[in-house]
């Protein structure tokens, strides 16, 4: 692994002892440095859209030798995210086994002597370090004005001892944040993107397991954060029960398609899709009784509160500006494109006037139901199946690029049920693209179209025939379903953005939503 590191720079220490040397400014600023180059390159850097100014250390709690270093990043945009890197220095054979993937710097000790400084949340003993913090409800200095702090529930407390010594291991290698499984029983999350305040997802997981006592999602278990002496604090990871599963529901609806595509285009007499369906009115009822959770807060934070005549102004205006942000990039992007493609998106930005008239006719005439705390961020692969077909609902932070503070803004639910539906679409003309020859595609987007309107047709009769009485909803089914079709507008507009930046491929899937919901183009 160091002959691979042969051509980069290595930094010089004359300790080998990371709390030591992170005392240092000096180094501090080298190691800055190597940063700069090392947090781009992954997954959870979610700043990739912009430049670095610059990089510095905003916190750096240890557990033995290992730092939790929270990085504040200036980006020439005005942003200033912050991100955890869990790290750790080796020397000799154990830094000849760190994946160079892993590798933050290299370093050059005494006598030649060299190491590794990496990013350590896959080492098999960094859960075995971090647990006792939480099942101790303890704390560790960090500075004068900070401590890391770690807390369980009685549940949680009881878990941590249950799984004393089992193994770990990394869910996934490439993920926004990094999750860890420790004995098939819990998982320990930590957020790599992070900021100060109440955390949406810990927030949220709590209420629903403790007030709202909804099943169907991992039980909240604990929390790590860093707490401050002026009231601060910064969530750095939170424990929750681990459900044995068979994959997320977007993995599992697309092996679906891939199999069906490959019968039905040879086979004239393919058969329906009534498991699917019924998996899918399924998830439809336990969206509809998420909800329903919801609904049961009684504190400032989770009660519900009257949709207002504001509330429907403030819709309209958002997905207007969605709307305006969608046509600018798309316009700025245009030339890049070819062929029909292009035309097309020549005939969305043509199209705004269209736009603004469709979302106006959506927009109910009277405020009705309540807003509540909602997922934010919800689509199949926010699911996963457990061994007895079941699902469970996941990750509730909502869209990770927002604010913290917007992230827990109660909402309309149905900006959750358009996610939904959005999901289907992608799974269904997604799939044609994956795995099905261009020379077949024709008659593929007929069989995924027809799929498509199953798979929400079902998704949606779960979902309404288990919100009935339930008052997030407007009183009105017309109101309802146009709430709906405007939260779904505004999902495919914000899709058109990403696709056409980086998926030009793609680019039809949210443009043919676009479409459908406004009759562009006729269809």
């Amino acid at each position: 692994m160091l002959t691979a590191l042969k051509d980069q720079e290595f930094l010089s220490i004359e300790k080998e002892n990371l709390k030591e040397l992170l005392k240092d400014p000096v180094f501090q600023d080298s190691l800055c440095r190597k940063l700069e180059n090392f947090m781009p390159s992954k997954r959870w850097y979610s700043a990739k859209d912009d430049t670095i100014s610059t990089v510095c250390f905003q916190a750096v709690p240890f557990v033995d030798d290992i730092a939790l270093a929270v990085v504040l990043v200036a980006l020439k945009g005005g942003d200033k995210p912050m991100f955890q890197i869990p790290m750790r220095m080796v020397f000799g054979e154990d830094a000849e086994k760190i994946a160079e993937s892993a590798v933050i710097a290299g370093v050059t000790a005494a006598e030649g002597k060299q190491g590794v400084i990496y990013d350590a949340a896959g080492d098999d003993d960094f859960c075995a370090k971090l647990l006792p913090l939480l099942e101790q409800d303890a704390s560790v200095p960090v500075d004068t004005n900070a401590l890391l702090h770690g807390a369980s529930t009685v549940a949680g407390k009881d878990s941590i001892r249950e799984v004393a010594g089992q193994p770990q291991k990394m869910l996934g290698v490439e993920q926004s944040n990094t999750s860890l499984i420790v004995g098939k029983k819990i998982m320990l999350k930590l957020y790599r993107r992070t900021a100060f305040g109440s955390h949406p997802e810990i927030a949220t997981t709590a209420f629903l397991t403790e007030e709202a006592k909804f099943a169907n999602t991992p039980a909240y278990l604990g929390m790590l954060e860093l707490k401050y002496a002026d009231d601060r604090s910064m969530a750095l990871g939170i424990l929750q029960s681990f459900v044995p599963n068979e994959g997320d529901g977007w993995s599992y609806t697309m092996d679906y398609l891939k199999s069906y595509f490959a019968d039905a285009l040879i086979n004239e007499n393919a058969g329906g899709h009534e498991t699917y369906l019924k998996e899918a009115r399924l998830l439809g009822q336990r969206t509809a009784e998420m909800h329903k959770a919801f609904f049961k807060g009684t504190d400032d934070v989770f009660r519900p509160s009257h949709v207002k005549a504001d509330d429907l102004q403030n819709w309209r205006d958002q997905t207007i500006a969605q709307a305006d942000k969608t046509l600018a990039v798309c316009a700025a992007n245009v030339e890049n494109l070819t062929g029909e493609l292009k035309d097309r998106v020549r005939s969305l930005i043509d199209s705004r006037e269209k736009i603004v008239a469709r979302v106006n006719e959506l927009l109910p005439v009277v405020a009705d139901g309540y807003k509540t705390r909602f997922h934010g961020d919800y689509h199949l692969g926010q699911v996963v199946i457990d061994d007895t077909g079941d699902f469970y609902i996941l990750d509730f932070e909502g869209e990770p690029l927002r604010p913290i503070t917007e992230r827990q803004v109660k909402q309309s639910v149905l900006k959750d049920v358009a996610g939904m539906v959005r999901s289907f679409d992608y799974a269904a003309f997604g799939a044609v693209l994956m795995y099905v020859m261009p020379e077949n595609r024709e008659k593929a987007m007929k069989i995924a179209t027809e799929w498509k309107a199953q798979a929400v047709r079902a998704f949606l009769d779960g979902y309404f025939e288990n919100m009935a009485n339930c008052e997030s909803l407007p009183a009105d089914r017309d109101a309802t379903l146009k709430l709906l079709d405007l939260f779904t507008l505004e999902k495919a507009l914000y899709e058109v953005i990403y696709e056409v930046a980086n998926r030009p491929d793609w680019l039809a899937i949210p443009m043919n939503g676009i479409a459908r919901l406004i009759n562009l183009d006729g269809e």
